[in-house]
């Protein structure tokens, strides 16, 4: 029976996504030994003029580079490996398509992508960037090289992912080739054209390359002497008008032709960028963002959804090949070239087990020859200070908290997922029947059929916003109920392992003062939203109800609003930054729907916390009441 899916050592390919000059990307399946591990985005390096040697010899570099970075905008749990000659990269699954992706399609529709996106886009790539100057390579940070649409992920839900960091080097050397050249020249600094060098000001130059061809709906030209004449007559995409003034000062800075004259690096440039986002003249978020690839890739969204159903179905088991090694070892960074036989596998079996026997004899050898030590008294015990005991009480409840919330979301995060996943599900109904009761009321309202069809859509509607409110609210008891649980447990087993009489303190003649620790992240505890690791994301949106004086008018404006998001991912206070309006209950009703929102709640250092973000309602009133 033929296979309907193609292996790559111990991935089997779903389905192609993407060609491009640098190879292929596909949608894959990671095999485990008896069943499939995970879904990847899976890129392989097989075009024709790339340095595969070149990569494959960069792969263990890249892989502790991969270990260290762990940041919202980074494509998560990179793995590298060599098939067949061919190298290759995965990463984590997060449904969406590559920027080239995105970049085509607009293209084919004539669709621009509007500004506060591809302004959106460009920051989450530079906060990418920004993190990876956390690490450093041979004493200086970390820079990606070769930031061009083949390493940007747009997902479905309105992020962006950044692949490839360490293989900058490698990658530069496909610019020999003229086609490769001509394709991404214009998203690499010159200077680096030239030397072949990445740096921190160089990615700043391609963060700015990125940002023109979002905004203009193409990209500089290869050849860096063209580039000043089309950035001054840079225009918005399909006549949307001219580039605004405040986006073109930073586009010219972040493309100067000298690198001294550009930011310092993708912080910097990230820092500019935000006075824009949050100034107020741009209203970016998340959920727009989502909203913009549900529009440009609906039907690939749509058949995608069947097909991975499909495919997690399958029966791996005629894809399992015993003769094939793994070709990837992502838990310890290690990188291989597939061997194929099995001989060789059953020779370093026995090899590890001899060295395991050599090991084991000699440390027997050591214990049983080794002279026993002469008896030694024990030291006196210190009789601790107050300060002492004071700050051993504070470590042991920080103790406590920490192993709470670790036993915590150890029972809660399957539960979690679970009605995160039926909430999400029962949003998708609720759209689904607003839908059909949008068909119904056009079909003929004054209709006694077609009004008792639209008052049972109705009725379902209110069931499944009721239905979703009381998962919700059985969450967040859940959750406290555990955390009640936990935190008993866990006094009960540390009062069984205290001493029944505490140490006696005594006054000490020059106590030393303990350094004060780092206070640990709490669940809920307030962080600012520039300090989190994740912000928060929209996965309920509450329909607005307007006023029917608000909807008799021609007022059209936006609401943009500071939302408070919890832990448990809900709205706990919503305050107006702006209103075009502030007549006819048109705020009021923008503030009430931003309450019911939900969320998936921010994180910081792996914990949920409480933060705030943007919340943005457009309306444009037609004068007429449904």
């Amino acid at each position: 029976m033929p296979e309907k899916y193609r292996t790559v050592g111990s991935y089997v390919l779903f389905k192609e996504i993407a060609e491009d000059v640098l190879g292929h990307v596909y949608r894959a399946g990671k095999l485990g030994e008896t069943s499939l591990e995970r879904v990847v985005w899976l890129r392989l390096f097989d075009g024709p003029a790339v340095p595969k040697d070149d990569l494959a010899g960069a792969f263990d570099q890249a892989a502790e580079i991969g270990a260290s970075l762990k940041a919202t905008n980074i494509a998560p749990n990179p793995a590298y490996f060599v098939h067949d000659g061919i190298p290759g990269l995965a990463w984590d699954d997060a449904p969406g398509q590559p920027l080239g992706r995105v970049f085509d399609k607009t293209s084919e529709e004539g669709f621009p992508v509007p500004v506060d996106n591809a302004l959106l886009i460009v920051e989450k790539v530079a906060l990418a960037l920004s993190s990876g100057l956390a690490v450093e390579v041979g004493g200086v940070p970390l820079a990606h090289g070769f930031l061009t649409p083949e390493m940007v992920l747009v997902t479905n839900d309105g992020e962006a992912l950044v692949a490839g960091f360490g293989l900058g080097d490698a990658l530069l050397g496909s610019l020999n080739d003229e086609t490769i050249r001509q394709a991404v020249a214009g998203y690499i600094a010159p200077e680096v054209l030239t030397s072949r060098i990445p740096g921190k000001r160089g990615d700043v130059y391609s963060l700015g390359s990125l940002l023109f061809r979002l905004l203009t709906g193409r990209s500089l030209p290869a050849a860096p002497q063209e580039r000043s004449g089309a950035l001054i007559a840079a225009e918005l995409a399909y006549g949307e008008g001219p580039i605004p003034q405040d986006i073109m000062g930073l586009l010219t800075r972040a493309l100067a032709d000298r690198p001294e004259d550009r930011f310092s690096s993708a912080a910097d440039f990230k820092k500019e960028l935000d006075k824009l986002l949050f100034g107020g003249a741009y209203s970016p978020t998340t959920f727009n963002l989502a909203l913009f690839m549900d529009r440009l890739f609906r039907p690939e969204i749509e058949a995608e959804q069947g097909e991975r159903a499909e495919e997690q179905g399958i029966d791996v088991s005629e894809y399992l090949h015993p003769e094939s090694e793994p070709v990837v070892m992502p838990e310890t960074g290690a990188v291989q070239t597939e061997t194929g036989g099995g001989g060789k596998k059953g020779a370093g079996l026995w090899i590890g087990i001899g060295v395991i026997v050599v090991v084991v004899a000699a440390a027997v050898g050591f214990f049983v020859l080794k002279p026993a030590p002469a008896p030694q008294l024990p030291p006196p015990t210190p009789t601790p200070t107050a300060a002492q005991i004071a700050a051993q009480k504070a470590a042991q409840q920080k103790q406590v908290e920490a192993l709470v919330e670790q036993q915590v979301n150890q029972m809660m995060a399957q539960r979690e997922q679970q009605i995160r996943q039926e909430l999400l599900a029962r949003q998708a109904q609720i759209a689904k029947l607003q839908q059909q009761l949008q068909k119904v009321k056009k079909a003929g309202g004054s209709n006694a059929e077609q009004q008792r069809k639209a008052r049972q859509i109705q009725q379902q509607i209110a069931a499944q916003k009721r239905a979703a409110q009381a998962k919700a609210a059985a969450l967040e008891a859940a959750r406290k109920k555990a955390e009640a649980e936990a935190e008993r447990k866990i006094k009960e087993e540390q009062a069984k392992a205290t001493p029944s009489s505490p140490p006696t303190a005594v006054p000490a003649a020059r106590p030393t003062a303990l350094p004060t620790p780092t206070p640990a992240i709490r669940e809920g505890q307030f962080v600012d939203p520039t300090q989190v690791d994740t912000r928060p994301v929209l996965l309920k949106m509450e329909p607005v109800v307007w006023p029917p004086s608000a909807l008799r008018s021609h007022r059209r404006g936006v609401i943009i609003m500071s939302a408070t998001v919890n832990a448990h991912g809900f709205v706990t206070a919503v305050k107006i930054l702006r209103a075009d309006d502030k007549i006819l209950g048109i705020p009021q009703a923008a503030v009430a729907a931003a309450k019911k929102y939900i969320f998936k709640p921010a994180t910081k250092s792996g914990v949920k916390v409480t933060t705030t973000t943007t919340v943005t309602v457009p309306y444009a009133f037609n004068g007429m009441v449904p």
